[in-house]
């Protein structure tokens, strides 16, 4: 489990080099490809994507951290290690569940209830879900509006063939 983290830290830093790269490249002059208040709007979706794409990879990386705790193993470590955090902040935790796409640990109670606890900070959360409605937001904006400064071109083109 461990061998992920490198893993996902190289992909996500790719992925920030990437959006910061295009956003950088549709305020530079030059940049032909975004023209007017689409300029404007681009550059905030890229940089929303990338925070977004940075706070989720944080999140996914202190889960795994927080799996490969549990699957230590080594003395005091049923039904998982004392510094899992299950153990740590509950008593009478049985076993735990690993949420990706909320960025949470579910910890079983003897019970049956299911309890979430902090192991991923609240503001890595909402930064994520943040960032990512905004990108979302910004993104759908661009492609209803048509998108790149080149669509009146494209559309001459068209007719030009009819």
């Amino acid at each position: 489990m461990i061998l992920f983290v490198p893993a996902v830290l190289l992909g996500a830093l790719a992925l920030i080099v990437f959006f910061l790269l295009r956003g950088l490249a549709a305020v530079l002059p030059g940049g032909r490809r975004w023209s007017g208040w689409r300029r404007v709007t681009v550059v905030p979706a890229f940089v929303c994507a990338a925070t977004a794409t940075a706070a989720y990879s944080m999140g996914v990386v202190i889960l795994l951290l927080t799996m490969t705790v549990a699957e230590d193993g080594g003395t005091d470590s049923a039904p998982f290690p004392y510094n899992h955090p299950c153990r740590e902040q509950l008593t009478g935790a049985v076993d735990y569940e690993v949420d990706f796409l909320t960025l949470r640990t579910v910890c079983v109670m003897e019970g049956g209830a299911r309890r979430t606890v902090d192991d991923v900070p609240q503001g890595v959360r909402l930064t994520a879900a943040a960032s990512a409605a905004g990108a979302a937001v910004l993104g759908g904006i661009l492609l209803a509006t048509g998108g790149r400064a080149d669509r009146g071109r494209d559309r001459a083109r068209a007719q030009v063939d009819q």
